[in-house]
């Protein structure tokens, strides 16, 4: 059992699925000649992670769920935060966006009800990485 299950409670009957890429805040979308883009990191973050998504081996569900996510950061060589730098919400933005695009696990992110997360630092040799654990929450349709 990882630390985060424990940290989170979560149910051993939730799915679980790790992207194994460095988690970065989602950018905001700027507005050029040639349409909208995103900031180098993020697009970087999605093109690295859209192929390990798009992969992935889940039946795809129309209910509502539960979803916990963890994003493991590698510690910058130097500064003094303890905990990484960006919004939480902008972390999660980035990996429900390539799970949803991907259409592996849900039709739409909106089905997501209840979220909880957390950001850290990677510890010690760790690597770095996104934990996400989701689970249907009722047997309904979300819509």
């Amino acid at each position: 059992m990882k630390q985060s299950q424990t940290t989170f409670n979560i149910p051993s009957t939730a799915s679980y699925f790790l992207l194994p890429v460095q988690p970065v805040p989602a950018s905001r979308p700027r507005i050029g000649r040639f349409g909208a883009y995103y900031g180098k990191n993020y697009e970087l973050f999605r093109k690295e992670a859209q192929p390990l998504c798009n992969i992935a081996r889940f039946m795809i569900t129309d209910r509502p769920l539960r979803l916990w996510m963890e994003c493991v950061v590698a510690k910058p060589k130097q500064g003094k935060l303890r905990f990484p730098r960006g919004d939480i919400d902008n972390y999660i933005k980035g990996p429900l966006d390539v799970m949803t695009k991907a259409g592996k696990f849900w039709n739409d992110d909106d089905q997501i009800v209840e979220l909880q997360a957390f950001k850290r630092y990677c510890e010690g040799t760790e690597a770095c990485g996104i934990h996400i654990w989701f689970e249907a929450i009722e047997d309904q349709p979300y819509k």
